[in-house]
């Protein structure tokens, strides 16, 4: 039995109004989805070496159901450091996933959850509607940290009138569904992180490859952050939001971070094809571009 919190719910019908509501609801119809030429191996965090000096850091839910917004907000700033990286005027800044965990689950879903967790299309639809906050002070809030009380409060109650009214500053502006593997190594060849929602589970410990195997049942959100090809097969590096101590063993190609695992593409399909995983831009749109870093 697995002892961390989750929270993904699944419900197609958030997902199928989310899609009518998009100009390029699907990653396949985007400029980037249509890219044929694909390189063997992206690894975003590489990227983010690159722009930051470091990785992105473990992050961890703690206690809350709350996944959904860690792993959203850890593909918008996988898509940052790309966009920055590929000469966008922009600055890099780490999300506030309390922000986007209230927000999806009251603004956009109306309040209905009695129990923790979100939908990985309300989370997606926040961050295109409304916006993303960065982990500093504003006035009377202080969310430099992440904060479990004020996580569940939020999820509860929504965001603050005056965070909200900051966040539409800051609108992911694109958002589109990624259902299948081939989709997302043409969104991850562009530089944009993808949130994978699904109902599948892992081992914790890494082999020697830095590959954890399928095992068990996890309503989890996990980011999907690169690929690689090991042993004559592809695999995909998924981040987890529960810090850097959770899982044991080697990381694997690319000397990635602790906090999360390569699985396999025919496992990642599985994943994508349930339906509710999505790509992010802070463009009108996904532009395909060929970026340096690509090894």
């Amino acid at each position: 039995m697995n002892e961390f919190a989750m929270g993904w719910v699944e419900d197609s019908g958030a997902v199928a109004a989310l899609i009518q509501e998009l100009p390029q609801p699907y990653a396949s119809q985007t400029q980037a989805g249509q890219v044929e030429e694909l390189p063997e191996r992206v690894w975003l965090w590489e990227v983010a070496r690159k722009v930051t000096g470091n990785l992105l850091p473990p992050r961890n839910q703690g206690a809350v159901g709350s996944c959904v917004s860690f792993g959203t907000a850890r593909a918008i700033e996988y898509s940052m450091v790309c966009e920055i990286y590929s000469g966008e005027p922009e600055q890099f800044a780490e999300l506030a996933t309390e922000v986007i965990y209230g927000g999806s689950r009251v603004e956009i879903g109306g309040g209905r959850l009695s129990t923790d967790g979100s939908v990985g299309a309300w989370a997606a639809d926040w961050c295109r509607k409304y916006g993303v906050l960065a982990r500093e002070k504003y006035a009377d809030f202080d969310l430099t940290q992440y904060d479990e009380k004020r996580c569940r409060d939020w999820g509860k109650n929504g965001i603050p009138q005056t965070l909200e009214d900051l966040a539409k500053l800051h609108p992911t502006r694109s958002t589109t569904q990624v259902r299948n593997w081939e989709e997302s190594r043409r969104m991850l060849a562009s530089g944009y992180g993808i949130s994978v929602c699904s109902s599948q589970g892992f081992s914790m410990v890494r082999d020697g490859n830095g590959v954890a195997a399928p095992r068990a049942v996890w309503n989890h959100c996990l980011c999907l952050a690169g690929y690689d090809v090991i042993n004559g097969q592809q695999f995909g590096r998924l981040d987890n939001s529960w810090g850097g101590e959770a899982h044991s063993g080697p990381v694997g190609p690319g000397a990635p971070g602790p906090e999360g695992f390569w699985a396999s593409a025919i496992i990642i399909d599985k994943m994508l094809r349930q339906g509710d995983s999505w790509a992010f831009s802070c463009f009108d749109g996904f532009p395909a571009r060929k970026l340096r870093w690509v090894l």
